[in-house]
């Protein structure tokens, strides 16, 4: 049996923790308010299964959802990734925080937005945004 990926770190000095969670359809990102444990944004990242059209079949989960056919790219599903290759990058200041998968940046929860923004998605939704390159830049280089 596969064990479920969960993986956190909390930044030294802004005190906010981010959290990379199977939730098993999909994989989705958390990021706290400083010294808290109670996410106040999220960023979906990938599905592990083939995006549904729909999420009648998922209403009665308690996990988070995976992503539909409407908001996804064609590289959104994929296998789950092993823990020692997802890694995070903290902004200079620890507010917002990137999430890649060995050298490919999968997404990002950019400081004061409530939705991430995600490579696999293509349209802007109640998963994320697509990838804006523009305020990647800004907020990590």
């Amino acid at each position: 049996m596969t064990e479920s990926l969960f993986l956190s770190e909390r930044h030294a000095s802004s005190k906010k923790t981010v959290v990379l969670v199977d939730e098993g359809a999909s994989v989705w990102c958390y990021l706290t308010e400083s010294d808290e444990s109670l996410p106040i944004a999220d960023c979906w990242l990938l599905n592990t299964i083939e995006a549904p059209e729909n999420l009648d079949a998922f209403a009665q989960e308690e996990n988070a959802p995976p992503a539909t056919q409407t908001f996804v790219t064609d590289n959104a599903q994929r296998a789950l990734p092993v823990t020692e290759a997802i890694r995070f990058q903290w902004s200079a200041d620890g507010e917002s925080v990137a999430i890649y998968i060995e050298q490919e940046l999968l997404g990002f929860i950019a400081h004061n937005n409530r939705r991430g923004y995600s490579t696999n998605l293509r349209k802007e939704g109640p998963f994320g945004s697509p990838l804006d390159h523009d305020l990647f830049s800004t907020l990590f280089r």
